[in-house]
Formats: structure tokens, sequence, C-alpha cells
């Protein structure tokens, strides 16, 4: 089972290391990243592109924003296995949040 690790010091994240990444897309697996990072705080749809396309030319395809929400669709099916949810603020951003009982906590 792939867990998630600090890209710095390769520790486990702590709350989140018990999400596994095996199952994830590599665009998936930066989203989820980015908002790891952001430790539950929002995350501009901007800074998913950036993290996913950023290392592209052209700065990615000319939908860049709606692949960031079908990544988010698929890998939101494929966390909630795992207990999590991409949860969005419409206009603010996305955030990673913890299920309880089927429903997500800050």
């Amino acid at each position: 089972m792939a867990k998630l690790r600090c890209t710095h010091c390769g520790q486990p994240m702590g709350d989140f290391s018990k999400i596994d990444v095996a199952n994830l897309t590599r665009n998936e697996v930066l989203i989820v990243e980015a908002l790891v990072e952001a430790n539950h705080r929002l995350t501009s749809i901007d800074v998913l592109i950036e993290k996913v396309w950023g290392h592209c030319p052209n700065g990615g395809p000319l939908s860049a924003a709606e692949g960031i929400r079908t990544h988010i669709c698929h890998a939101r099916k494929k966390l909630e296995k795992a207990g999590w949810t991409i949860r969005v603020q419409k206009g603010h951003g996305y955030r990673l949040e913890r299920l309880v009982a089927g429903k997500a906590v800050a």
C-alpha cells in the first residue's frame, strides 16, 4: 500500500498517512498532495492547475479547470473508501476532509 509522504523529508503525512495513493492516477496524486500540503485549508483551482500542469510550456490544456474538476471527481470516489473526501467551496477552492459516519468533518 503506497502512502502519502512529505516531499521534503519522506516521513508519513500525519493524519493523511492512511490515504492509499496506489490506486490513484498521477494527476490525482498531485492534486491530493497539493490538498495535503494545504493542511485542511482551501486550495484554489489555479494552485491545482499549476501543480498538475505547471511543467507544461503551454500551461496545460485549454480546459485545465474542467480537467481538474474531472480528476477530483474520480479521486473523490477512490478516497471515500479510505475515509476521506475532497470538499469544494464554490468560488474559493478545495479541501481534503475526513469522513466520519459518511459525513465530512474538517
